[in-house]
């Protein structure tokens, strides 16, 4: 799954057990203290729907599964507040193949059909449940425990560390801390990694390597690239490969002295980054395919107790004036078939809401489905470009030495290693000295917020491609090419460095009449007297998802300063499409 901003699905955590035989007991017992400390008072448990106030409906089903190979059980509390709907489903299941519980939270906001939008915008949190499962359940992570704390790991026990970052059957990121070298003197940096550590419970293992001692060998173990360093943070992904050093940048990590810096907030990013990933991994197989029976349709025809309803008993055969006891028996059977038609209404719209729920759920799946699919197929033709121009550069390298060598000048062929693709927005701010023909103004805090995102890192790498395209672009400019960006892009001088159809020279009219104050950025005084100039001219980082990032830039070249002009690094400025 990917790009959930527009998702109902805010958080999801999926635990797997050791074993089954407390499995259930262990998942009621802890789901009702959760809700009996939301809600006060014995909350009740049993089969069936249940009404815990006027928005609060708590259900309770059990399945079995196929072939009775084992069963499951499912607790759904649905709220219904005054800004969003929000549904917390808890799921546990005990078959031949596994046991786990899942607990995943849902928001649907401004439905007309349940709520009208009120403009207010609800940020979900996630569920406490997740850590009182987690302290309760003891679950596992492949080779990995799963706990409420980091597990401390001495030199000794660096190995079975290792073991666990190549664990091919995990499935949850690894949060490997370092010991600070020397304590932080107002302690930020122990209240940073506890927050971390919190946030994480549930979604990653937790580890905190206990000296410097561990931190060496860490290191030694994992590689330079890999390892961390002393007052470090680091979350590993799936598949670490500590032989392949471009593999690093996968694996976000947080300096001592971000940590300690009480202004910067990259830890919270690496907090975002490990609960989405948690919220993203598809569920497991048995899950996911696991049919719980609507227990309102065993209920019906009765009380909404499980009691059956007393029968109605005939209509008189003759419109004779009832008796006095005649009179008030009918009276009574009125008031409980009113009272039985307000039941009815009310399971119907439980249902009918229910219905709608789980048929937004169902749409956004496969529009996040679509948008995957998408982004595949783009990031394959990226790919293939990147191939096609590196087997180009190859081979000029190759005629270029070539023709060196047959001049004797040997020595000339010999080029130190050129650095590779950025791994985050702060390694590109970092080179950016290095543009001689591009001056960037743009804010780097809006840049740096893409490094939080999953694609974070490619994205960084795309961004760095077109600030070096627009930088060759600006050289040949001044070398007498007489085109702008455009055309540059579609010459054989570009050696398709950057795709001309990830380029926009103008936003619509619309577009600017409505937001085109977004899009005014600071340029130096001697090409706008105010500071700043509007820039439309823009490089699409990417096409699919609501971040999808741009560049826009002032083509200077041909003015005063002789330089292309970035005015902004960031997500999607708003538009015509913007949700």
């Amino acid at each position: 799954m990917t790009d959930l901003s527009d998702h109902p699905l805010a958080h999801r955590a999926v635990l797997t057990v050791p074993g089954a035989e407390t499995l259930f007991r262990d998942v009621r017992r802890t789901s009702s203290q959760w809700l009996e400390g939301r809600f006060g008072g014995t909350v009740p448990l049993t089969p069936g729907r249940h009404r815990l106030d006027k928005a609060t409906v708590l259900t309770n089903h059990t399945a079995g599964l196929p072939g009775g190979t084992g069963r499951a059980i499912r607790l759904q509390l649905r709220e219904e507040r005054a800004e969003a709907v929000w549904r917390t489903t808890i799921t546990a299941l005990a078959s031949r193949d596994m046991a786990a519980v899942s607990v995943g939270l849902e928001v649907f906001r401004d439905n007309d059909t349940v709520f009208p939008d009120t403009g207010a915008h609800p940020a979900p949190g996630r569920p406490a449940l997740v850590r009182d499962l987690v302290s309760a359940l003891r679950p596992e992570d492949g080779s990995a425990r799963l706990t409420l704390d980091a597990q401390s790991v001495e030199a000794g026990g660096v190995e079975t560390l290792m073991d666990v970052l190549c664990d091919p059957e995990r499935r949850l990121p690894v949060v490997v801390a370092a010991q600070p070298a020397r304590p932080s003197a107002d302690g930020l940096w122990s209240e940073r990694l506890d927050r971390i550590l919190q946030q994480a419970a549930g979604a990653a293992s937790l580890y905190l390597l206990a000296d410097l001692e561990a931190v060496d060998a860490f290191r030694e173990a994992i590689g330079e690239h890999h390892g961390i360093a002393p007052g470090a943070v680091r979350a590993y992904l799936r598949d670490v490969d500590p032989g392949w050093g471009k593999d690093a940048s996968r694996h976000r990590f947080v300096t001592a002295a971000r940590m300690c810096d009480a202004e910067d907030r990259t830890w919270f990013g690496m907090v975002r980054a490990v609960q989405r990933l948690s919220t993203e991994a598809p569920l497991p197989r048995p899950l996911r395919t696991v049919l719980f029976p609507d227990e309102s349709t065993r209920r019906r025809g009765t009380d909404g107790k499980g009691t059956a309803a007393p029968d109605v008993p005939d209509a008189p055969a003759l419109l004779l004036p009832p008796r006095a006891d005649e009179a008030s028996t009918l009276r009574r059977e009125n008031e409980r078939l009113r009272a039985d038609l307000d039941r009815a209404r009310e399971e119907l719209r439980q249902a009918r809401l229910d219905a709608d729920l789980s048929a937004r759920s169902t749409a956004a799946l496969e529009e996040q489905r679509d948008l995957a699919v998408a982004r595949a197929e783009e990031d394959m033709e990226t790919a293939l470009r990147a191939m096609d121009g590196e087997e180009a550069a190859k081979a000029e390298v190759y005629v270029l030495r070539e023709r060196l060598c047959e001049e004797g000048r040997y020595e000339e062929t010999v080029v130190k290693e050129a650095a590779g693709a950025p791994e985050s927005f702060r390694t590109v701010w970092e080179r950016l000295d290095s543009l001689d023909s591009v001056l960037v103004t743009a804010d780097a805090q809006r840049a740096l917020e893409l490094d939080d995102a999953q694609r974070g890192h490619i994205w960084a790498a795309k961004a760095w491609k077109g600030l070096r395209a627009l930088n060759a672009y600006a050289r040949a400019a001044k070398d007498g090419f007489k085109g702008g960006f455009y055309q540059y892009c579609s010459s054989q001088q570009s050696g398709g460095e950057w795709p001309r159809k990830q380029v926009a020279l103008v936003e619509s009219e619309t577009t600017m009449n409505r937001w085109g104050e977004e899009r005014i950025f600071p340029v130096p005084e001697t090409v706008d007297a105010s500071g700043m100039a509007e820039m439309q001219s823009h490089l699409k980082i990417d096409s699919k998802g609501s971040t999808s990032p741009r560049v826009y830039f002032l083509d200077d070249t041909k003015g005063i300063t002789g330089r292309v002009i970035v005015g902004y690094i960031g997500a999607h400025l708003t538009n015509t499409r913007t949700n």
